[in-house]
């Protein structure tokens, strides 16, 4: 009787020792390459940390800083708490401290320098300057008629000069504002003609007349 098992299965073959270092040599390698594998992602992940962890998620806006003026000295700050006291611009303290007022060469020199120094001066030519003659320096300064306003000074006269000046330029500019063509000219010469106040005209019946035949 032939035994078929005995050839259809084959004989199962005993392992040795060269199959079991076969098989220990295969597992390594194949935790290396996943170890290998591991340690690439890591350090792919460290990278874009490093790369990603140090940008801003919103980029950074400059802020506007506000302007800080900087601080006075203490001289600035005495003078100008003088000046406060005084009512005088700053840069007249000295002056008004040792001459009490402001003389008129230094206004005028101040108003034809121009700027600040024009402003400043302008507010203390309307202290000095008669009470009617506030509202001329005020259109002078609105319309800038400085060279209207530096003819009034009078160089080697005294200030009283000057001060006549100014009272005959604001009203010389009140009779132009009062007149009502708004042109200056002689008395009377904007007024209106009315009927029966122009010269006399002869009639026609006072002409000479030829003869009758």
């Amino acid at each position: 009787m032939i035994d078929l098992k005995s050839k259809t299965s084959p004989r199962k073959r005993r392992r040795t020792c060269w199959d079991r270092l076969k098989l220990r040599r295969f597992e390594s390698r194949r935790r290396g390459q996943a170890d290998l594998a591991t340690s690439a992602v890591t350090q792919l992940l460290a990278l874009f940390a490093m790369i990603f962890g140090g940008m801003p998620l919103v980029p950074n806006i400059p802020m506007p800083v506000p302007y800080t003026p900087p601080s006075l000295s203490p001289g600035d700050a005495y003078r100008r708490g003088v000046a406060g006291r005084l009512g005088v611009p700053s840069r007249y303290v000295d002056i008004v401290l040792a001459q009490g007022t402001v003389p008129y060469p230094v206004l005028f020199d101040h108003i034809r320098r121009g700027g600040k120094s024009r402003d400043d001066a302008m507010s203390l030519l309307r202290q000095r300057a008669p009470a009617c003659c506030q509202e001329w320096l005020d259109y002078v300064r609105d319309w800038g008629l400085w060279s209207q306003l530096m003819l009034c000074y009078v160089r080697d006269g005294l200030d009283e000069d000057t001060d006549v000046r100014l009272l005959k330029s604001t009203l010389a500019w009140l009779d132009v504002q009062n007149s009502e063509d708004g042109v200056p000219g002689p008395v009377g010469a904007g007024a209106s003609a009315t009927p029966g106040n122009g010269p006399d005209k002869s009639e026609p019946d006072d002409d000479p007349k030829p003869p009758k035949p």
